[in-house]
């Protein structure tokens, strides 16, 4: 019986652990589409204030 409940254990983690994981990873994607805006927007602000 110990058997039987350390494998729903390990297996719970494991789905646990691939939830948080595929979290993370969506989170980190989306920091990285923020940052690339705003690095966009930066550039073409100062591509703006050099031509006038």
């Amino acid at each position: 019986m110990a058997e039987e409940k350390k494998g729903k254990v390990e297996e719970a983690a494991e789905k646990t652990g691939e939830v948080v994981g595929k979290g993370v990873k969506k989170g980190w994607d989306v920091v990285k589409a923020f940052g690339k805006g705003v690095k966009e927007g930066v550039s073409k602000d100062k591509k703006g204030e050099k031509k006038e």
